[in-house]
C-alpha cells in the first residue's frame, strides 16, 4: 500500500524551490529556471524504510503579489518545507517573519511536518546565513533542518527521506547527532540499571522486614 504525502515548498522568490523539485523528481538542474508565477504540482514515489510513499509536491510562487495564493495550497499540507537562500539574509528573515508566521495562523488539519531548508550550499563562499542560525530556528519550531544544493545535488534526497521518516514515525528526529544518540542510549542503560537496583533493594528490604517479624513473634512464645 502506498501512502500519500502532500508537501508544499514555501519561501521567497529566487530561493531555488523549483530547482530543488526538478532535481528530486527528474534529476534535472536548470540554472536558467524562472521563478514560479502561481503554483506547480508534481509527484514522485520513493521507498522510505521499506514503505512506499507518494510525494505530492507543490511549488508555490514567492513573489509578494502572489503570496495570498500560497495559502490555498499549504493549508492542508502534511509537510511544509520552509526554504531560504543561504546567500540572502532577507530570504531567511522573511522565512521566519512571514512564511512561518502566516502558516501558523491557518487552521491546519493537524500539525504538519516542518523542514527548514538552506538552499544553494554550493555558493558557501557567499554565505550570509550561517548553518547554526538555520539549525536554531529549526529547533525552535521543532523542524527538520537540511542544507541543499540542486546544482551539486546535495541533501535533496536526504530531505525528502527525512520527511518520509517523520511521516511514518512522528518521534523520528533526524537532527540528533550520533553523540546525542549515544548519550541518550547510555542514559537509558543507567536508568534501567538504577531501576533494577532500586527494585532489588526494595525486595531485600521486604525480606528483612519479614524476617524481623518472624523473629519478634518467636520471642513472645
Amino acid at each position: 500500500m502506498t501512502s500519500v504525502l502532500k508537501v508544499v515548498l514555501l519561501g521567497e522568490a529566487g530561493t531555488g524551490k523549483t530547482c530543488l523539485i526538478s532535481k528530486f523528481t527528474a534529476g534535472i538542474f536548470n540554472s536558467e529556471s524562472i521563478s514560479s508565477l502561481s503554483a506547480q504540482f508534481i509527484t514522485k514515489t520513493i521507498q522510505v524504510n521499506n514503505e512506499s510513499i507518494k510525494f505530492d509536491i507543490w511549488d508555490t510562487a514567492g513573489q509578494e503579489k502572489y503570496r495570498s495564493l500560497a495559502k490555498i495550497f499549504y493549508k492542508d499540507a502534511k509537510a511544509i518545507c520552509l526554504c531560504y537562500d543561504i546567500t540572502s539574509r532577507k530570504s531567511f528573515e522573511e522565512l521566519k517573519d512571514y512564511w512561518y508566521e502566516q502558516q501558523t495562523k491557518l487552521n491546519v488539519d493537524g500539525q504538519p511536518i516542518f523542514a527548514v531548508v538552506g538552499n544553494k550550499i554550493d555558493l558557501f563562499s557567499q554565505q550570509q546565513v550561517k548553518d547554526e542560525e538555520g539549525k536554531e530556528f529549526a529547533k525552535k519550531i521543532n523542524a527538520i533542518f537540511q542544507v541543499t544544493s540542486a546544482k551539486s545535488n546535495v541533501g535533496i534526497n536526504e530531505l525528502f527521506e527525512n520527511i518520509g521518516m517523520k511521516f511514518l514515525d512522528p518521534n523520528y528526529d533526524p537532527n540528533k547527532t550520533e553523540s546525542q544518540e549515544k548519550m541518550e542510549y547510555e542514559q537509558k542503560k543507567m536508568d534501567k540499571k538504577h531501576q533494577k537496583e532500586n527494585s532489588q533493594h526494595d525486595q531485600n528490604k521486604g525480606v528483612k522486614l519479614q524476617a524481623g517479624k518472624k523473629h519478634k513473634k518467636k520471642g513472645f512464645c
